[in-house]
């Protein structure tokens, strides 16, 4: 028998706890936000996720749009409030753009996704500095378990 679906905020809190003790929480990404085929997260400036310069370091950078991206592509696959590894999206290639810096704030990441095949979902990510300035875009291709058919009745009913 499959999980009963669940409220966006609640997935949200799911997938919080569920983050615990991960890189995820050990940089400090929030997510703020889950939907159909879409997710928004958020993740702050502070010196340790700096570069020598002093700004954001692009490895936070692409960190927070990956797990923006999975978080849209987890609710899409599995919004069932269970974590079920077998159904976990596991990023196959990203491509970045990283269009310019900051030294300050809050990065707002924002996925959608654009395609959904068979076994593979793309998500594109645009990361966005606290006067919207476009910060960086990402591409992700995910993995994309497909639940077993009890599961695939459960969500068209």
């Amino acid at each position: 028998m499959t999980a009963p679906s669940v409220t966006p905020e609640a997935f949200l809190k799911q997938l919080s706890g569920w983050a615990r003790g991960t890189m995820i929480e050990s940089h400090g990404t929030r997510f703020v936000s889950v939907g159909s085929g879409r997710a928004v997260a958020e993740l702050d400036f502070r010196p340790s996720l700096a570069q020598l310069t002093g700004r954001f370091h692009a490895g936070a950078i692409i960190a927070l749009a990956d797990e923006t991206a999975t978080c849209a592509a987890m609710w899409e696959i599995n919004p069932s409030g269970t974590f079920r590894p077998e159904l976990f999206p596991l990023t196959l290639q990203l491509s970045v753009n990283l269009i310019r810096n900051t030294d300050r704030g809050t990065l707002t990441a924002e996925a959608q996704i654009v395609h959904r095949g068979r076994t593979t979902l793309v998500v594109e990510v645009l990361v966005f500095d606290d006067q919207r300035r476009l910060i960086a875009k990402l591409a992700a291709t995910q993995l994309a378990p497909a639940a077993s058919p009890a599961d695939a009745r459960s969500r068209e009913e």
